[in-house]
């Protein structure tokens, strides 16, 4: 029991930070494009900006969902013996998680830039084939455009943490009993 107790607290304070640390490179792209800091809340001498305050609440759904994720993977009650396969379990999961954390924060962001439709338009030129599917992805793509940069840097972090909350609800289940050989 203690050496799950121990194998916990350095995993989740591991998917944590990663998860908190891509989140802060999409708060530095975005202030970086059109977003003016903002100093919203002065906290002693210290103020913090407003685009920074969502960081604190993803950095509580990441705690809470890959603490979640593992607890559920490998309970208290079985040690590291009974399921060898746990560890691997919580990876797939801490991937696939993390994956759809990182498609939902970047990738409305990825088709808003003119590099991407730049390189697709050069691509369907070649592949005749694409053409449409350049007008399709843009005609999808126009009104997720049209919102204020507030409201999609908004959107995209609301979205992106409740995708970690249903990725671990979802794929984080215990391991399912052996059955009996009669």
């Amino acid at each position: 029991m203690a050496s799950i107790v121990s194998s916990k607290i350095p995993a989740v304070l591991a998917v944590t930070l990663i998860v908190v640390l891509l989140d802060l490179l999409l708060v530095l792209y975005v202030t970086a494009h059109g977003f003016t800091p903002v100093n919203g809340l002065a906290v002693g001498g210290l103020s913090i900006q407003l685009q920074l305050l969502p960081l604190f609440g993803i950095l509580v759904v990441a705690l809470a969902a890959s603490a979640d994720a593992f607890t559920r993977i490998m309970p208290r009650w079985l040690g590291p013996e009974s399921d060898p396969m746990a560890r691997l379990r919580f990876l797939r999961v801490v991937s696939l998680f993390l994956a759809a954390f990182v498609c939902l924060l970047y990738v409305p962001y990825l088709l808003g830039s003119n590099w991407f439709w730049l390189h697709l338009s050069h691509v369907s030129h070649l592949i005749g084939s694409l053409q449409g599917f350049g007008v399709w992805l843009e005609n999808l793509e126009l009104p997720i455009l049209a919102l204020s940069a507030v409201w999609q840097y908004s959107v995209t972090q609301v979205l992106a943490s409740a995708t970690l909350v249903l990725f671990a609800w979802a794929l984080a289940r215990p391991a399912r009993r052996q059955k009996r050989l009669k």
